[in-house]
């Protein structure tokens, strides 16, 4: 993303330029602006002073603006008109995860024929079916793909693709195809006691709840895990009632997991327990009872670049109703077999690091299935890239740029950096969000994201030497 220009463009008061800036660079702006795990922090050079400028709550600003008002309709017809003409080739997308929805996207806006496919009874992956409602409502990301399907996306749901349709199918039927499937087969687990009544996986737990099914989890639940997917777990099932302890084999700064979400699930009641690691689960009659965890110290420092832990063998026992497993998601094997593709050990598909083509040459792959679990942000930027890769491989010539049109705004940094600290989220009380699924952040008021725009030190800019 531009960042330093969509910044630029909002402080001054051009609301509506913004918003084209930011959904042209990311098409689910306003997803990704409660999601992210903002990575842009660790570039921006305002840190040096301070803070980082909050980019991600300023972008999700502008989406709201525009998603929540009645500029929606004439915003969706200026980023339409935008389209290059019809090229003539059909484009299939295999997953309509943040990856598949940002190449469809992308794509459509290039002129092709584009039809998604979806294995879910509706598009949007991970962010409709693992995130929960009170950190992605779901009807900000409906809006979303609204755009995106209004630029000429077509969506297949409940058709798997490489099961209810051949990869050969979609090798005769388009000229082009574009796999990002995601992972969602969860990690084995070898540990005695898996196969009892009251163990689930996280991913299977949050996709239940966020369709609504029932889920019976008991007064106490024990989720093992230090990612996203284990604090997603905890806070949803503290808002079902129950009580939570989080067992992480590592440091409490060691956790994947963003920050400020470990730090949410302990402010509504979550209990933590670190440096230790799952050793028996505990049953009677097929039934759960309890988990023995094994206390870790840390060795040395891993591929990670985080020290591995290590047993100490001294054991500690919890009694629980619900162990929940967070400790990763993969390809479901069975895929890359199916499609016939070359993949890894690991079971992710193999691709060609620079243009991201499978080793059949209309097919070509990004997001989880060529990374392996990673973020929202990663799996848009594979999405992006292929599309690139394969418009040039149908058109002969890179035509990405013929879709960004360039806008005035001032090219002078500030004379002097702004006094003003960072600004933050509002965010309801952890005495009242616990109790319910509604949205925790509530995001910038108008005043603060104008003063969080007015914090970039335009580092974009670069001053002609004079001779």
């Amino acid at each position: 993303m531009n960042i330093p220009r969509f910044l630029q463009l909002y402080k001054e008061g051009r609301l509506e330029e913004a918003f084209e800036s930011v959904v042209m660079d990311n098409p689910l702006p306003a997803s990704t602006g409660r999601v992210c795990q903002h990575p842009c922090d660790n570039r921006c050079r305002r840190m040096s002073l301070d803070e980082a400028v909050n980019m991600r709550d300023v972008h999700r600003f502008i989406a709201d603006g525009v998603y929540k008002s009645d500029l929606f309709e004439p915003m969706t017809e200026r980023i339409i008109a935008r389209k290059l003409p019809s090229t003539g080739k059909r484009v299939a997308v295999a997953g309509a995860g943040p990856t598949g929805l940002t190449a469809a996207f992308y794509l459509a806006m290039l002129g092709h024929d584009v039809t998604v496919y979806e294995a879910h009874q509706q598009p949007g992956g991970m962010l409709r079916y693992a995130l929960p409602e009170y950190r992605l409502p779901k009807s900000v990301l409906d809006q979303e793909i609204d755009l995106i399907r209004r630029t000429g996306v077509k969506f297949v749901c409940n058709t798997r693709v490489g099961y209810d349709l051949t990869l050969n199918e979609l090798d005769n039927q388009y000229d082009g195809v574009f796999l990002s499937v995601g992972t969602w087969k969860e990690t084995a687990v070898d540990m005695p006691g898996v196969e009892l009544e009251g163990v689930m996986h996280a991913l299977s737990f949050l996709e239940a709840v966020g369709k609504g099914e029932p889920v019976n989890l008991g007064r106490r639940v024990i989720v093992i895990g230090g990612g996203n997917a284990a604090i997603d777990s905890a806070r949803t099932a503290l808002r079902m009632g129950s009580s939570v302890t989080v067992v992480y084999r590592r440091e409490r700064k060691d956790m994947p997991a963003i920050a400020e979400e470990t730090a949410a699930a302990e402010a509504e009641g979550a209990h933590f327990v670190f440096l230790a690691a799952p050793h028996r689960i505990v049953g009677e009659q097929g039934r759960l009872k309890g988990i023995e965890v094994v206390k870790t110290r840390l060795g040395e420092f891993d591929a990670s670049g985080r020290r591995k832990p290590v047993s100490t063998e001294e054991i500690q026992g919890f009694k629980c109703d619900t162990v929940i497993l967070a400790i990763g998601e993969r390809v479901d094997p069975d895929f890359a077999r199916a499609a016939v593709l070359n993949a890894t050990k690991t079971g992710t598909i193999e691709v060609d690091r620079f243009t991201l083509q499978t080793s059949r040459t209309k097919f070509y792959a990004g997001g989880d299935l060529i990374s392996g679990a990673s973020n929202v942000s990663n799996a848009m930027g594979y999405g992006k890239k292929a599309v690139r890769n394969m418009d040039r491989m149908l058109m002969g010539r890179n035509r990405m740029p013929e879709l960004f049109r360039e806008f005035e705004h001032s090219q002078s940094p500030p004379d002097e950096p702004s006094l003003s600290r960072r600004h933050h989220s509002g965010c309801l009380a952890a005495s009242e969000r616990v109790k319910q699924f509604i949205e925790v952040e509530v995001g910038l008021t108008a005043d603060d994201a104008h003063e969080e725009a007015s914090r970039c030190l335009r580092c974009d800019i670069r001053e002609t030497a004079v001779r």
